[in-house]
C-alpha cells in the first residue's frame, strides 16, 4: 500500500538542469540513484491558463529510487515567485512497473 507523505523536505540539486541527487524526509538523507519518470502539473492554482515566464505556476513532479530501492513521488513546487518549495507527495508500496 502507498504511504501519502504530503511534507515539505529539503532537496540537494545538481546539475545544468538542477535535478534532485538527495532529498532529507525524517531526519534521514536519501540518496536518488535514479530518476524513473518526471512530469510537469499546470492545472492547480489559479485558473487563468494564460501563463509566461514570469508566472511561472506549476508543479515539476519526479518518481526516484532511492540508492536502498524504495521509490518515491516528490515535487518542486514553481508556485511562488521567489523561490522553489520541495515535497514528499508519497512512499510507492512497489517498484514503478512492477
Amino acid at each position: 500500500m502507498d504511504e501519502f507523505i504530503g511534507r515539505q523536505i529539503q532537496v540537494r540539486c545538481e546539475g545544468l538542469v538542477k535535478k534532485p541527487v538527495a532529498f532529507c524526509l525524517d531526519d534521514r538523507e536519501y540518496e536518488i540513484e535514479a530518476i524513473v519518470e518526471e512530469w510537469q502539473d499546470w492545472g492547480f492554482g489559479k485558473t487563468d491558463r494564460q501563463r509566461n515566464w514570469r508566472t511561472r505556476h506549476h508543479r515539476n513532479y519526479y518518481r526516484v529510487r532511492t540508492t536502498d530501492g524504495q521509490i518515491f513521488d516528490m515535487y518542486c513546487d514553481r508556485s511562488k515567485r521567489t523561490r522553489v518549495t520541495w515535497y514528499a507527495y508519497r512512499r510507492l508500496s512497489a517498484p514503478a512497473g512492477a
